[in-house]
């Protein structure tokens, strides 16, 4: 093992080391993130695990914290903070779009085809099975029946939606909108219904048309607000915009970053993770794998900690990771993706709560009391019982695996089933005898 910050390895019994936020250093390379303090020791982690901060650093990160809490809203949207296509966690300082379908958001470039796997710009269609997305061609090929209906299913879905939409434009304005949108107004039961029927708390809508989405939407998040993807567009060129971009001040118009570029001369660099313009004169440079970064933007994917590029990193899914997070992270053995919150461990293997199912019916297993395995594969127990559990010899019915077993002559029975061939009684797991017209009791035979 070797300090986290000087990746010199420890001398075990002739030097001091201290651990905290699961990295450990050597006393003396020890320091505040925040003001370079030597430890002395009376550091503590930040409330993200993050970084190791002194006492004067911490109590100025409360004291930030709370004000942004007491200008938040009484109600903020749930935060996603994983990737649907990698598994990383999201930075919430890049200024790069993300993108949501059917509840589960993707970096910009994660939202891909499971088959030809190209970045999907048009109408995406999901396996509903196997619970993956794919292109419009690639899944017209997979299957014509399925891509029939769920097309069928958006162009429904979008009619109801725009039609909603248009009536209450009629009588509302765009902050009215908003309003009815968020709740804050009394909905009419005249209106047209949407899908799902009438409307019952929020309803999520694209900030730029004031349309509701719906199911099947292809979202883009950008600024804390959502768009429909056609409809976030460069002011400048007037595509959608796929990557980093700059706003104006009134939030109102964007620009993407290949005409951000476009004022500047070509011997300019620009940040991959946050988009802006690297000023020599001003900014640190960090040029990895072909991009380049300010210093304070080259971070790890996982802890979001500085990386130094003169120490020891790894690359996954084209971001790098720092060696103390390569070495703790677990992989799930269902999406291979990185187990960054709760998992469940079963018969040696890992797994995302959300990936722990029935290798079956695709069952969630999380709450099931008894579970099966089977080559490996979790099985729920119904599953179990009707692939590979015995059949009674007499009825031939399953045997449940909660329920007892007789075997008589390499036969299975229920034991009810296990009857006394002369008196007719139950024999279940007591004695019993073979005579010419079947098993007997010992009181018969």
């Amino acid at each position: 093992m070797s300090c986290a910050k000087c990746e010199r390895p420890f001398r075990h019994g002739t030097e001091d080391t201290i651990t905290i936020n699961r990295k450990t250093y050597h006393s003396d390379c020890l320091s505040c993130d925040k003001c370079s303090k030597p430890y002395d020791g009376s550091f503590t982690p930040d409330a993200l695990d993050q970084e190791a901060l002194c006492l004067e650093c911490t109590q100025t990160e409360k004291t930030k914290s709370a004000k942004a809490n007491q200008a938040k809203p009484a109600e903020t949207k749930a935060a996603v903070t994983h990737c649907g296509g990698c598994g990383l966690p999201f930075n919430p300082d890049s200024r790069h779009i993300t993108k949501r379908y059917n509840n589960r958001e993707y970096h910009h470039n994660c939202l891909k085809c499971q088959s030809c796997q190209t970045l999907i710009e048009g109408e995406i269609y999901e396996d509903d099975k196997e619970n993956k997305i794919y292109c419009t061609s690639c899944f017209k090929q997979r299957d014509q029946k399925s891509f029939q209906k769920q097309k069928q299913e958006k162009q429904q879905n979008q009619q109801k939606s725009v039609h909603f939409a248009e009536k209450l434009a009629e009588t509302l304005n765009r902050d009215e909108l908003a309003a009815y949108y968020r709740g804050e107004l009394d909905r009419d039961d005249d209106l047209p219904p949407m899908e799902g029927g009438k409307p019952t708390g929020k309803i999520d809508y694209c900030a730029a048309c004031m349309s509701p989405f719906h199911a099947g939407s292809r979202i883009t998040q950008a600024c804390d607000k959502e768009y429909h993807y056609e409809c976030f567009r460069c002011e400048k060129c007037s595509q959608p915009i796929n990557g980093n971009f700059t706003i104006s001040p009134d939030g109102s118009k964007f620009k993407c970053g290949s005409c951000l570029r476009q004022n500047y001369n070509s011997s300019t660099k620009f940040c991959t993770e946050c988009g802006s313009a690297i000023e020599p004169s001003v900014h640190r440079r960090i040029d990895f794998n072909g991009r380049s970064f300010h210093a304070e933007c080259f971070t790890c994917a996982i802890c979001r900690r500085r990386l130094d590029p003169s120490q020891t990193f790894l690359l996954h899914n084209d971001q790098p990771w720092c060696q103390q997070c390569e070495i703790d992270t677990k992989y799930c053995t269902v999406c291979a993706k990185p187990i960054l919150s709760s998992g469940i461990t079963y018969e040696g293997q890992e797994y995302h709560v959300e990936c722990f199912k029935c290798s079956n019916c695709h069952k969630l297993l999380e709450n099931e009391k008894l579970l099966c395995v089977h080559n490996g594969e979790p099985l729920c127990v119904k599953c179990n019982d009707e692939l590979f559990a015995k059949r009674c010899y007499e009825c031939k019915k399953i045997i449940p695996s909660s329920e007892g077993c007789t075997i008589a002559a390499d036969k299975p029975y229920h034991e009810k089933c296990f009857v006394c061939a002369k008196c007719h009684r139950p024999i279940g797991t007591k004695t019993f005898y073979k005579g010419p017209r079947g098993f007997l009791c010992v009181n018969c035979a």
